[in-house]
C-alpha cells in the first residue's frame, strides 16, 4: 500500500514538473516575443501603425507658364477641385466609387474612364480619379461628405490655354503619361499629367517643376485630425518663345481648313515667328477630353493633329528649282547660257516630261528660267550635270534631315540616292528620275520647316539655322557657298515676285519702300491623263489637285523674314499660295518694320 502511494507521488511530482517547465517555457517565448517585437523591430511595426493612421497627399507643382515674344501669356495655370482616392483608408472603396458615379450621373464613358483610373492607382499616395470638377459637383459631393472615407477633394491645377486652335500644334497639350513615359520620367504620382506634343512636351522637365508632400493624421473612419507635416512644392519655369500669338491667331483665321502651313522665320537669328497648321485643335478640350471630340478629330480627313510645318512630308515642287540651279553654277554652268523651251513635251521610259507653258518660254537663261519657273531649262542642266551633284547641294542646304528645331516628333525628308532607288525598288537610277529631282518631284519629300530653313541659308549668305521656338542663343553652320552664286539666285528671286510675268508677281508687297523675293512652286500628287487637264483647278477633286507653295524674304536687299506657304492641293503656287504669303508678309513689316 505505501509503495503504491510513494509511486503515485512521483508522478505527480513529475507530472508537474513537466507541465511546470512548459508554462516556464511558454512564458519566455511570449517573453522574448514581446521583446523582438517593441525593441528589436519597432521601427518596422511604427511604420506599419503609420500608414494606417497618416494620409500621404501628394503637392502637384504649379507648371511655369508660357508666354509669346511680346510677353503675351499663352498657357497658364487655373486652380481646380480634383477628387482623389486613397485605397489605404477602406476595404471598401469601391463602393464609394459607385456611390460617386450615382450622385454626379456620370454617363458609362465617364464610369469607365473613373473604373481605368481606380485600376492603375497605387496605395503608395492618394491618386486623382476626377479632375477639374464643376462647382455643381463639388457642391453635390460637399453634401453627401459623410459616407465618403476613401474618396476626398483637394485642389489643383488645370492647364488654360489662352489661344486655343491658333497656336495648338505648337504648345501641345498635357495628358496622363503612357506606360513608357511613366518608365521614363519616374513620376511620383502617376496620375498627373505631362506634356504631350510640342513645347509642352519638348520643354516638360523645364516647366514641370518639383511635387511636394504634405502628412495627414486620421483617425479609424478616415476622418481628418491634423496636418503632420507640409513640404511645399517648387514652381516650375516660364518659358517665353519666339512666336507672335496674337499675330498667328490673326493668320489662322485666312487659312484653309482643307489643310495649309505657314513658317515666318527670322533670318538673322533662326527664330520663329509663326509657325500655323491648319485645320487645328483646341488643346483646353484634352483637360476631360470627350469621346465625342476625339473621334471627330480621328474622322477628320484634313487630319487636324499633325503639326503640318514638321510632321508632313511634301515634294518641295519648282521652289527646289533654286537648288537644281546652285548645283548647276557649282558644276560650272555659264548661267547665260540659254535653253529653248518649246512647250512640247518628250517621252522617257515611259513617262512624259514637259513644261508648265503649253506654248513654250522661247529661249532662257537660268534667271529667267526661274523667274518664268521653266521647266524644261531644268530638265536640260540637270541632264548636264547628274542627279548626284543636285542631291550633294540638296543634303549641304539642310534637306534629308531634321532642323534640330525644339519641338518633338520632326520628321527628317528624304533626299533620294542612286543607291536607294536601287534598294529599295530593284531598278537603276533613270533619266527620268533625274529630270523629276530638278524640278523637285519624284522620290524627294521634304518638310515646310525644312523649306523655310532653306530660303533663310540663301538670304543669309549661307547661313544654316537651326529654327528656335524659345528664345534662346542663335545656332547655326556657315555653308560653303559661292556668294556670286547667291547674288545670282538672289536677282531671279527679286524679279520672280516684282517684274512682270514674274510667277510671284502678285505677291508684291503694299509697301512703299519694301519689296519681296521669292519663288512659287506646284507639286503633282499624280500624273496628268491627258495634255487638257488642269490639276490646279478647284473643280478637280481635292486630293487629285497640285499642292501650292511659296517661299520667300523681305526686305529683299537687307533679308530679315523668310516665309513658306503650303497649301495642301491648293491649286497652282501663283494663285494659292501668292495671295497668303503677302497677306501675311504684309501684317508681319506693318507691326514689325
Amino acid at each position: 500500500m505505501l509503495d503504491k502511494i510513494d509511486l503515485d507521488k512521483q508522478i505527480m511530482t513529475r507530472r508537474t514538473f513537466v507541465i511546470g517547465a512548459g508554462k516556464l517555457g511558454l512564458l519566455f517565448l511570449l517573453l522574448g516575443r514581446m521583446f523582438y517585437m517593441q525593441f528589436l523591430k519597432k521601427d518596422e511595426y511604427k511604420t506599419l501603425s503609420d500608414k494606417n493612421r497618416i494620409k500621404i497627399v501628394l503637392i502637384s507643382p504649379a507648371r511655369g507658364d508660357i508666354l509669346d515674344v511680346n510677353g503675351k501669356i499663352i498657357a497658364q495655370n487655373q486652380t481646380c477641385f480634383n477628387l482623389l482616392l486613397d485605397k489605404n483608408i477602406s476595404s471598401t472603396y469601391m463602393k464609394e466609387v459607385e456611390l460617386i458615379s450615382d450622385i454626379l450621373e456620370l454617363d458609362p464613358d465617364q464610369i469607365l474612364e473613373i473604373n481605368k483610373r481606380v485600376k492603375r492607382s497605387g496605395r503608395r499616395v492618394a491618386a486623382i480619379i476626377i479632375d477639374c470638377l464643376k462647382w455643381s459637383q463639388v457642391a453635390s459631393i460637399e453634401e453627401r461628405k459623410s459616407e465618403f472615407n476613401a474618396l476626398f477633394i483637394d485642389t489643383g491645377f488645370n492647364r488654360y490655354y489662352k489661344y486655343n486652335e491658333a497656336i495648338a500644334h505648337l504648345i501641345g497639350y498635357l495628358s496622363r503619361p503612357n506606360k513608357i513615359e511613366k518608365e521614363n520620367i519616374k513620376l511620383a504620382d502617376e496620375s498627373f499629367k505631362i506634356g504631350k506634343n510640342g513645347i509642352e512636351k519638348f520643354y516638360e522637365k523645364y516647366l514641370r517643376g518639383k511635387f511636394g508632400l504634405k502628412r495627414i493624421e486620421i483617425n479609424a473612419l478616415g476622418k481628418y485630425v491634423r496636418e503632420l507635416s507640409y513640404n511645399p512644392s517648387e514652381h516650375g519655369n516660364n518659358l517665353r518663345l519666339n512666336i507672335d500669338a496674337e499675330l498667328q491667331q490673326e493668320i489662322m483665321e485666312f487659312l484653309s481648313p482643307q489643310g495649309c502651313s505657314v513658317v515666318v522665320m527670322d533670318c538673322t537669328t533662326g527664330h520663329i515667328l509663326i509657325s500655323a497648321s491648319s485645320p487645328s485643335f483646341d488643346p483646353n478640350q484634352f483637360s476631360k477630353l470627350s469621346n465625342k471630340y476625339w473621334v471627330n478629330l480621328m474622322d477628320n480627313p484634313y487630319k487636324p493633329l499633325i503639326d503640318k510645318t514638321i510632321k508632313s512630308l511634301y515634294p518641295p515642287g519648282s521652289v527646289f528649282k533654286i537648288v537644281t540651279a546652285l548645283a548647276a553654277l557649282e558644276a560650272g554652268i555659264n548661267p547665260d547660257n540659254k535653253v529653248t523651251c518649246t512647250g512640247g513635251k518628250s517621252a522617257l521610259g515611259g513617262n512624259s516630261f514637259r513644261c508648265a507653258s503649253t506654248r513654250g518660254h522661247g529661249a532662257l537663261d537660268m534667271a529667267n528660267a526661274l523667274k518664268y519657273s521653266c521647266n524644261s531649262y531644268f530638265y536640260a542642266i540637270s541632264r548636264q550635270i547628274g542627279a548626284k551633284k543636285i542631291m550633294q547641294v540638296a543634303r549641304k542646304l539642310g534637306l534629308g534631315k531634321q532642323t534640330g528645331i525644339d519641338l518633338p516628333s520632326e520628321l527628317a525628308g528624304f533626299v533620294p540616292s542612286e543607291e536607294w532607288k536601287k534598294a529599295k525598288h530593284g531598278t537603276r537610277w533613270s533619266v527620268g528620275d533625274t529630270l523629276n529631282l530638278s524640278i523637285g518631284q519624284g522620290f524627294l519629300q521634304t518638310t515646310p520647316m525644312q523649306l523655310t530653313r532653306l530660303f533663310a541659308a540663301i538670304a543669309s549668305d549661307g547661313k544654316l539655322f537651326t529654327p528656335k521656338i524659345a528664345i534662346q542663343k542663335p545656332e547655326y553652320t556657315q555653308i560653303n557657298i559661292d556668294p556670286k552664286h547667291l547674288d545670282i539666285i538672289k536677282n531671279a528671286l527679286f524679279n520672280t515676285v516684282n517684274t512682270p510675268g514674274g510667277s510671284a508677281y502678285l505677291s508684291r508687297l503694299n509697301h512703299s519702300t519694301i519689296q519681296m523675293a521669292g519663288k512659287t512652286g506646284t507639286a503633282q500628287v499624280q500624273a496628268k491623263k491627258s495634255k487638257s487637264d488642269d490639276l490646279n483647278s478647284l473643280s478637280v477633286a481635292w486630293k487629285s489637285r497640285n499642292h501650292a507653295i511659296f517661299c520667300g524674304y523681305a526686305p529683299h536687299d537687307v533679308p530679315k523674314y523668310v516665309i513658306t506657304v503650303y497649301f495642301d492641293h491648293g491649286g497652282g503656287g501663283g494663285r494659292a499660295a501668292v495671295p497668303i504669303a503677302k497677306k501675311v508678309m504684309d501684317l508681319i513689316l506693318a507691326k514689325y518694320c
